[in-house]
């Protein structure tokens, strides 16, 4: 149980879903038919996850921010305004209506300060689990900062970093991230925030709206499509909306037979990112359209580290149920297959498993003979295959990143450094093409920009480096890949065609 409180404490290292560490409160929905012909499944997830995690905000997904961070520099105001394109309940924070908001032409050779968050994982070692990470963020940020600085920094103008500590061994993240956005908004005024973090808060995502700082956010699940309307400087570098994890997860299992009259799904769905809003609006849809035979076991996202014991028990709750009612190929996260394979290793069940990004993940720490059964479908070839099995050779955008931490002695060798590395890279880019082709740091031009730069921009973290910016979400990647265990190596490896990230 050790090992199982830690798999499902490292969010941050183990990867697939944002917070994905879950209090499972052992309800179960299923899905009604003995084959795909016949079942009529439904939910029983209830109403909407807003900003639960955070201080602030209501079950109705509206959020008021942390701890009123003001407009940085430009003197801009922030109002709350409804959300568009038909979403429901989607109301949050737009820019002040009539005014360019924060920011404003950039100085000429004026440094600018850019926002850092570093992740410890300071409850890693002591349980047992690989990390994936060979150096600290800090060590990595100051490698880059000081690479791009040389080159003269961002259109021009030397990143002067600002850095925010999280670790996930806090018993509350809600609160060391308000400390950072705190950090960002009010003791400086950083002009973007940039790179990965472990976990999707909503509270600080509505507080650097209201600051009108832009969020180019390299972490998994950036939120779900009503998110992506509520927090309008949020701007994914690096993965789709828990919408788009989870229909990728399912499109492929379709594509594959995976998906076929045989079998029985089990999905455990959490709050994490408001997962289970998407559940509600994405995933049903699609289960019932296409006459899945399922049940879902459903529960709420942790807090802090210190309330991952009660989320391994749950899962080890859901492992029993699906047992016992013949699930044969269960859904999760990454991160909560860990903790189900290694307990269904224990109770001899073995099932088929399939998951979105994360088999480098699973690979380091599942046993082998559950791993067997894992069918991923993924976009991220750092975290999703081990870094000796990459699907092609290193291409020019990894290089030249890769090339600025071994100018400063640090060799990436593990999934996190990778991934954590070209997040940061692909972040400060994006920025910089952002800033010479607006000339101002004005967030709405910055978010604009960045979206008109993904089409022709060659992404390191994304698979072929592909990006895009559709309707229902800005950035993230634009194709998927599937990815099973290869007996030959013992290890993860890709196979099959490509096929474009589905949209709700």
């Amino acid at each position: 149980m050790k090992r199982l409180a830690a798999a499902a404490a490292l969010t941050a290292l183990l990867t697939a879903a944002c917070g994905s560490t879950v209090q499972l409160k052992n309800q179960v929905a299923a899905g009604q038919g003995d084959g795909l012909s016949q079942s009529t499944g439904t939910t029983g997830v209830g109403g909407t996850s807003g900003g639960a995690l955070g201080t602030t905000g209501s079950p109705t997904g509206d959020g008021t921010g942390l701890t009123g961070g003001s407009g940085g520099t430009g003197g801009g105001s922030a109002t709350s305004g409804s959300g568009s394109s038909g979403l429901p309940g989607s109301t949050g924070t737009t820019f002040g209506a009539g005014s360019t908001t924060a920011g404003g032409k950039v100085g000429d050779h004026a440094p600018i300060q850019i926002g850092f968050v570093t992740t410890s994982v300071g409850n890693a070692a002591a349980l047992g689990v690989n990390a994936g990470q060979t150096y600290t963020d800090r060590a990595m940020f100051d490698a880059l900062v000081s690479e791009y600085n040389a080159q003269g920094g961002v259109a021009g103008h030397k990143i002067a970093p600002v850095y925010g500590d999280t670790d996930t061994a806090s018993s509350n993240w809600s609160n060391q991230f308000a400390q950072v956005c705190a950090k960002f908004t009010q003791d400086n005024h950083v002009k973007v925030v940039i790179g990965y973090i472990f976990v999707f808060l909503p509270s600080f995502e509505s507080c650097l709206a209201k600051a009108h700082i832009p969020h180019l956010y390299g972490g998994y699940q950036p939120g779900d499509v009503v998110d992506q309307r509520s927090y309008p400087t949020m701007i994914g570098t690096g993965h789709p909306t828990v919408d788009g994890f989870d229909l990728t997860a399912l499109d492929g299992a379709l594509r594959s037979g995976l998906l076929n009259a045989k079998t029985k799904l089990g999905l455990i769905i959490d709050t994490c990112a408001d997962g289970d809003r998407a559940y509600n609006s994405s995933v049903v849809p699609w289960l019932k359209a296409h006459n899945v035979n399922y049940q879902t076991v459903t529960g709420s996202c942790a807090q802090g580290a210190s309330d991952v014991s009660g989320a391994a028990s749950a899962i080890s709750n859901a492992e029993l149920k699906f047992a016992a009612s013949g699930v044969n190929l269960v859904f999760a996260s990454a991160v909560e297959l860990l903790v189900f394979m290694e307990d269904a290793q224990s109770q001899g069940y073995q099932p088929e498993y399939l998951t979105a990004v994360g088999g480098a993940a699973l690979e380091a720490n599942a046993p082998a003979s559950q791993m067997k059964h894992l069918h991923g479908f993924g976009w991220m070839p750092s975290v999703d295959v081990n870094p000796s099995h990459q699907p092609y050779p290193q291409t020019a955008p990894q290089k030249a990143c890769i090339a600025k931490l071994v100018k400063h002695g640090l060799k990436p060798a593990q999934y996190n450094d990778f991934m954590a590395a070209y997040q940061a890279c692909d972040g400060i880019d994006l920025y910089a093409k952002a800033l010479a082709a607006g000339g101002s740091t004005d967030p709405q031009k910055v978010v604009d920009e960045v979206g008109s730069a993904m089409a022709a921009y060659q992404s390191a973290g994304t698979y072929a480096g592909g990006l895009r910016d559709v309707a229902h979400q800005r950035g993230g990647p634009s194709t998927y890949r599937a990815y099973a265990w290869t007996d030959s190596c013992s290890c993860v490896t890709y196979r099959g065609p490509t096929y474009p990230i589905p949209t709700p």
